[in-house]
């Protein structure tokens, strides 16, 4: 028997938690509502050593936390590992849940050693295998693996800087549709975003108001505009001390993902000619960074030498003032558009 629940091209898969939530969410105008206001702003977090990440955060508390236990379009609950393995086979308890509609989400032992999640969708019960959602190659995909191959790691305290809870115990995550109507059991300000609410984000990300900016810094964390400056700074910190070891490719690839997603949010409510051309470059500008920087890592690998070291620099400053450009444009926009009415 084979069984294989709905998945989506996920708009986002810069981190396996990014792509197993948007691979089970259908894209319609109230669950792009609960996006928008979850994944417009973006925030880097850093150590002394050069050390940062990228991630998405929030207008909302706790913004920049896991994002699928929260998520109005989904169901979902934690079991613990020890209780679950007293009374169950891993493989016979994810596919009774599979069975019932639910995916599958844990921290599982990779054979040879380490660990690493992975969302399962379905089981084929002939040839006891489970179809797994990885990146394999360095690409996130789908995969077969056998029932053997999964096993799920220790429950263990991680100090993660965008999870904590998830990391423990077995995630089952059942779709619902009850989200499509209002209703007063679900949160309808963030399942009606608004142009309002577009423009409060925007604002927030250039500094124009401060109230999420504010929190962050208490943690040492930089948000929208201001993570382009600290990039440089924490990349050129890495290039001193960590020397013949590449980029990470994982902040370039979010940037890319974030402007994609920034320029849907902005059409969706300023389906200006201009407006779209301009942030078709700002995506395409994007693009060219994370290649770049992906070009630049072979030559660090292989030889040792840090080549284009200064145009990606450039590139990263061109990327923060075309957004500021485009920004202040489609202010002006709305700014006339409101004295028009």
């Amino acid at each position: 028997m084979i069984k294989k629940l709905q998945v989506n091209e996920p708009l986002m898969t810069t981190y396996p938690h990014h792509a197993s939530l948007f691979s089970m969410l259908d894209l319609d105008k109230r669950s792009r509502s609960w996006i928008y206001h979850n994944f417009l702003l973006v925030i880097l977090h850093h150590n002394d050593e050069g050390g940062y990440g990228l991630d998405v955060c929030s207008q909302y508390y706790p913004w920049h936390k896991f994002k699928m236990s929260t998520c109005p379009m989904l169901i979902t609950r934690v079991y613990d590992r020890d209780m679950i393995l007293k009374q169950w086979e891993l493989q016979d308890f994810i596919v009774e849940l599979i069975q019932k509609n639910n995916y599958i989400y844990f921290l599982r032992n990779i054979p040879g050693g380490g660990k690493h999640e992975v969302f399962i969708s379905g089981f084929d019960s002939d040839r006891k295998e489970f179809l797994c959602h990885d990146f394999w190659d360095g690409f996130y995909g789908e995969k077969w693996l056998p029932y053997d191959e999964i096993t799920v790691i220790q429950d263990s305290n991680f100090d993660a800087e965008w999870s904590t809870d998830y990391l423990n115990g077995i995630w089952a995550i059942e779709k619902t549709d009850e989200y499509k109507e209002p209703s007063e059991y679900y949160y309808e300000t963030v399942l009606q975003f608004s142009k309002e609410d577009l423009m409060n984000i925007l604002k927030e990300y250039v500094g124009e108001t401060n109230q999420v900016r504010s929190i962050l810094r208490k943690d040492h964390r930089y948000l929208g505009s201001e993570i382009y400056d600290k990039m440089i700074d924490m990349l050129g910190m890495q290039k001193k001390g960590m020397q013949n070891q590449p980029f990470a490719i994982h902040p370039f690839h979010l940037l890319y993902e974030h402007k994609q997603l920034l320029a849907q949010a902005i059409l969706d409510f300023l389906p200006d000619p201009s407006i779209k051309i301009r942030l078709e470059e700002l995506v395409s500008e994007a693009l060219k960074l994370r290649n770049l920087v992906m070009y630049m890592n072979q030559f660090i690998m292989e030889q040792g030498v840090y080549k284009k070291y200064d145009v990606m620099l450039d590139k990263i400053i061109e990327l923060k003032n075309m957004e500021l450009a485009i920004m202040k444009h489609v202010f002006e926009y709305e700014y006339q558009s409101q004295l028009g009415q």
